[in-house]
Protein backbone atom coordinates (compact mmCIF):
# COMPACT_ATOMS: atom_id res chain seq x y z
CA UNK A 1 0.00 0.00 0.00
CA UNK A 2 2.83 2.63 0.75
CA UNK A 3 4.14 1.91 -2.52
CA UNK A 4 1.12 2.40 -4.75
CA UNK A 5 0.96 5.93 -2.35
CA UNK A 6 4.73 7.01 -3.26
CA UNK A 7 3.61 5.94 -6.96
CA UNK A 8 0.37 8.43 -7.04
CA UNK A 9 2.26 11.13 -5.11
CA UNK A 10 5.56 10.76 -8.03
CA UNK A 11 2.92 10.90 -10.93
CA UNK A 12 1.05 13.99 -9.09
CA UNK A 13 4.59 15.74 -8.86
CA UNK A 14 5.64 14.93 -12.07
CA UNK A 15 2.31 16.11 -14.12
CA UNK A 16 2.26 19.23 -11.62
CA UNK A 17 5.51 19.98 -13.06
CA UNK A 18 4.78 19.63 -16.34
CA UNK A 19 1.72 21.42 -16.30
CA UNK A 20 4.22 24.51 -14.80
CA UNK A 21 5.89 24.09 -17.85
CA UNK A 22 3.79 23.99 -20.19
CA UNK A 23 1.58 26.42 -18.86
CA UNK A 24 2.86 28.71 -16.24
CA UNK A 25 6.61 29.44 -17.50
CA UNK A 26 7.67 31.38 -20.28
CA UNK A 27 7.76 27.72 -22.31
CA UNK A 28 6.94 28.34 -25.88
CA UNK A 29 3.16 26.91 -25.37
CA UNK A 30 2.51 29.60 -23.43
CA UNK A 31 2.40 31.80 -26.43
CA UNK A 32 1.53 32.48 -29.84
CA UNK A 33 2.90 34.61 -32.67
CA UNK A 34 1.49 35.30 -35.68
CA UNK A 35 2.97 37.68 -39.01
CA UNK A 36 1.46 39.98 -41.29
CA UNK A 37 1.91 41.95 -44.12
CA UNK A 38 0.27 45.46 -43.95
CA UNK A 39 -0.44 47.97 -46.46
CA UNK A 40 -1.25 51.69 -46.51
CA UNK A 41 -0.29 54.85 -46.29
CA UNK A 42 2.43 56.82 -43.87
CA UNK A 43 1.33 60.46 -42.24
CA UNK A 44 4.18 63.05 -41.50
CA UNK A 45 2.29 65.80 -40.80
CA UNK A 46 0.90 67.45 -42.62
CA UNK A 47 1.66 65.11 -45.58
CA UNK A 48 0.41 62.35 -46.40
CA UNK A 49 2.77 59.66 -48.48
CA UNK A 50 1.95 56.91 -51.19
CA UNK A 51 1.63 53.71 -50.48
CA UNK A 52 3.55 52.20 -47.82
CA UNK A 53 4.37 48.50 -46.81
CA UNK A 54 5.35 47.08 -43.23
CA UNK A 55 5.70 43.45 -41.44
CA UNK A 56 4.53 42.69 -38.02
CA UNK A 57 5.02 40.33 -35.82
CA UNK A 58 2.66 39.67 -32.68
CA UNK A 59 3.73 37.33 -30.34
CA UNK A 60 0.79 37.09 -27.07
CA UNK A 61 0.47 35.30 -24.05
CA UNK A 62 -1.99 32.95 -23.69
CA UNK A 63 -4.59 33.48 -21.35
CA UNK A 64 -3.22 31.63 -18.28
CA UNK A 65 0.00 33.56 -18.35
CA UNK A 66 -1.62 36.43 -16.32
CA UNK A 67 0.98 37.16 -14.47
CA UNK A 68 3.24 39.35 -16.98
CA UNK A 69 2.43 43.10 -16.65
CA UNK A 70 2.10 43.26 -21.10
CA UNK A 71 -0.10 40.79 -23.52
CA UNK A 72 2.51 40.29 -25.52
CA UNK A 73 4.88 42.50 -28.05
CA UNK A 74 4.71 43.42 -30.98
CA UNK A 75 7.63 43.50 -33.85
CA UNK A 76 7.30 45.48 -36.61
CA UNK A 77 9.97 46.05 -39.82
CA UNK A 78 9.40 47.95 -43.26
CA UNK A 79 10.96 47.01 -46.74
CA UNK A 80 13.98 49.20 -45.61
CA UNK A 81 14.82 46.26 -42.59
CA UNK A 82 14.32 46.46 -38.77
CA UNK A 83 14.25 49.37 -37.38
CA UNK A 84 16.49 50.64 -34.39
CA UNK A 85 16.29 53.10 -32.10
CA UNK A 86 18.98 54.94 -29.97
CA UNK A 87 19.32 53.14 -26.21
CA UNK A 88 22.67 53.24 -24.50
CA UNK A 89 22.41 50.67 -21.46
CA UNK A 90 20.55 47.44 -21.45
CA UNK A 91 21.17 46.32 -18.27
CA UNK A 92 19.57 49.55 -16.79
CA UNK A 93 15.44 49.49 -15.55
CA UNK A 94 12.67 49.87 -17.61
CA UNK A 95 9.32 49.65 -16.34
CA UNK A 96 5.50 49.68 -17.24
CA UNK A 97 2.96 51.13 -15.11
CA UNK A 98 -0.12 48.78 -14.37
CA UNK A 99 -1.91 51.14 -12.16
CA UNK A 100 -1.56 53.97 -9.85
CA UNK A 101 0.76 52.51 -7.43
CA UNK A 102 2.14 49.38 -9.69
CA UNK A 103 5.39 48.90 -11.64
CA UNK A 104 6.69 46.14 -12.97
CA UNK A 105 10.32 45.67 -14.81
CA UNK A 106 9.92 45.38 -18.63
CA UNK A 107 11.48 41.66 -19.65
CA UNK A 108 14.69 41.86 -21.32
CA UNK A 109 14.51 40.71 -25.67
CA UNK A 110 16.55 39.83 -27.88
CA UNK A 111 16.23 42.91 -29.37
CA UNK A 112 17.32 45.00 -26.88
CA UNK A 113 21.10 43.56 -27.89
CA UNK A 114 21.65 45.07 -30.42
CA UNK A 115 24.54 46.83 -30.43
CA UNK A 116 26.24 50.54 -31.25
CA UNK A 117 24.18 52.53 -28.81
CA UNK A 118 21.06 50.76 -30.77
CA UNK A 119 18.20 48.23 -30.10
CA UNK A 120 15.09 47.12 -31.72
CA UNK A 121 12.03 49.29 -31.48
CA UNK A 122 9.20 47.30 -30.04
CA UNK A 123 5.66 47.58 -28.91
CA UNK A 124 4.28 46.11 -25.66
CA UNK A 125 0.83 44.87 -26.14
CA UNK A 126 -1.95 45.73 -23.77
CA UNK A 127 -5.29 43.47 -25.36
CA UNK A 128 -8.64 45.30 -24.79
CA UNK A 129 -11.54 43.09 -26.12
CA UNK A 130 -10.90 42.73 -29.89
CA UNK A 131 -8.20 45.12 -30.02
CA UNK A 132 -4.53 44.92 -29.08
CA UNK A 133 -2.96 48.92 -27.43
CA UNK A 134 0.24 49.38 -28.68
CA UNK A 135 2.89 51.14 -26.29
CA UNK A 136 6.44 52.05 -27.34
CA UNK A 137 9.19 49.95 -25.36
CA UNK A 138 10.56 52.03 -22.73
CA UNK A 139 14.22 53.20 -23.09
CA UNK A 140 17.09 53.67 -20.51
CA UNK A 141 15.35 55.00 -17.10
CA UNK A 142 11.88 55.20 -18.50
CA UNK A 143 8.56 54.02 -17.72
CA UNK A 144 5.65 53.78 -20.05
CA UNK A 145 2.45 53.82 -18.58
CA UNK A 146 -0.32 50.99 -19.57
CA UNK A 147 -3.29 53.36 -18.48
CA UNK A 148 -2.45 56.26 -20.53
CA UNK A 149 -3.22 56.89 -24.31
CA UNK A 150 -1.40 54.54 -26.56
CA UNK A 151 0.89 54.34 -29.72
CA UNK A 152 -1.07 52.23 -32.16
CA UNK A 153 -3.57 49.70 -32.10
CA UNK A 154 -4.14 46.55 -34.23
CA UNK A 155 -7.94 45.63 -34.25
CA UNK A 156 -7.89 41.71 -34.82
CA UNK A 157 -11.44 41.57 -36.39
CA UNK A 158 -10.31 43.85 -39.42
CA UNK A 159 -7.02 43.12 -39.29
CA UNK A 160 -6.40 47.16 -39.15
CA UNK A 161 -3.10 48.71 -37.85
CA UNK A 162 -2.68 52.06 -36.59
CA UNK A 163 1.02 52.69 -35.51
CA UNK A 164 3.13 55.78 -34.65
CA UNK A 165 6.11 54.66 -35.93
CA UNK A 166 7.86 57.60 -34.42
CA UNK A 167 6.89 61.42 -33.11
CA UNK A 168 6.19 62.46 -36.75
CA UNK A 169 4.79 59.48 -38.68
CA UNK A 170 1.93 57.49 -38.63
CA UNK A 171 1.11 54.04 -40.27
CA UNK A 172 -2.77 53.72 -41.15
CA UNK A 173 -3.25 50.27 -42.80
CA UNK A 174 -5.04 46.90 -43.43
CA UNK A 175 -3.44 43.86 -42.29
CA UNK A 176 -3.46 39.93 -44.26
CA UNK A 177 -1.72 37.43 -42.66
CA UNK A 178 1.50 35.41 -43.92
CA UNK A 179 1.67 31.93 -43.86
CA UNK A 180 3.58 31.55 -40.50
Amino acid sequence: MRTIKRIVVAFLIAVAALGFYFFASESPFSKYTEIYECSGVLTKAPNTSGPFKLFIKITQERWWAFWHPVDGVLRWESTDGIPTIADSDFSAVRLFKTGPNSLYPAPLFPGLFWGNAKREDLFAIKRVDTFLRLYRWPKVGETVDLTKSDQGQFFTISNSLILNISDEENFRGRCTPKNN
